[in-house]
């Protein structure tokens, strides 16, 4: 599949999200700062939430947006591109496209959404004090991987989402699971030693949810090793589901 073909696919997903409504692409400005706005009132000014061993104001809200904002680029690129293959059956149907890389429009629409809630979220850092100064750089990179393993996971439930119409909602619950199994709201040092290791070797959205807050709320550069493990796990999943790709695609087409 072409690049033209992509980013024509990642324009229209973006003006097709907000179509219709008053305020149209500004509802992706409106709606993580309306959630950094809330969890810093919520949770530093009024319940005056610290993080362990803190005394920073800001910590908490800081801690916990940084966790947030990449689970939900994560979280909804595999929700979409689970049922991408459905959704785009009609244009599948009329023209050859590479099914392997038509969920990559759905990565870059995320991405784009991400970088528009980190900007504000680095203006709130600017606000409170903490910019991470130079490992700032090193967020694309996390990202990149961490988008990595969400297109192989995304791209393998779309295609047993052809054969299995209840993949979405499943999906669904186990997102929802995986959420409250990972310390997102909550932090790792409540867990025992033998979970928190567990999470490193078992839970890769673990992984790059630490490595955030390496960089935004500890300001010290991510672990080498946790990095190195996540692009593994990424790339073999995208490996995983390749294949699997090509050996199920006429079946996905004579379905779709």
């Amino acid at each position: 599949m072409k690049l033209p073909v992509l980013f024509a696919f990642t324009r229209q997903d973006f003006i097709d999200r907000y179509s219709g409504s008053v305020f149209g692409a500004l509802w992706s400005f409106i709606h993580p700062l309306v959630m950094i706005f809330i969890f810093t009132v919520v949770f530093a000014k009024i319940m005056g939430a610290r993080l362990p061993g803190s005394v920073g104001e800001y910590n908490y809200p800081v801690y916990l947006v940084s966790g947030l904002l990449p689970w939900i680029a994560f979280s909804t690129t595999i929700t979409r591109c689970a049922t991408v293959f459905i959704d785009k059956r009609h244009i599948i149907g009329k023209i050859y496209l590479n099914l392997g890389y038509l969920p990559l429009y759905i990565v870059f629409s995320e991405t784009i959404t991400f970088t528009i809630a980190l900007a504000l979220f680095l203006g709130f850092l600017v606000f409170v004090g903490q910019w991470p100064g130079q490992l700032l750089l090193l967020v694309g990179l996390i990202y990149l991987l961490q988008q990595i393993f969400a297109f192989g996971l995304g791209l393998l439930f779309a295609i047993l989402n052809v054969f299995l119409r209840d993949i979405r909602e499943l999906v669904g619950i186990g997102l929802t699971f995986w959420f409250w199994l990972t310390p997102i709201v909550w932090v790792p040092d409540i867990a025992p030693r033998l979970v928190q290791d567990l999470q490193h070797w078992l839970n890769p959205a673990y992984l790059f949810i630490g490595s955030y807050r390496s960089i935004f709320v500890d300001q010290q550069l991510p672990a080498s090793s946790s990095l190195a493990w996540l692009a593994g796990i990424g790339f073999a999943v995208v490996v995983l589901a390749w294949r699997l790709l090509r050996w199920l695609e006429k079946d996905i087409r004579d379905f779709l």
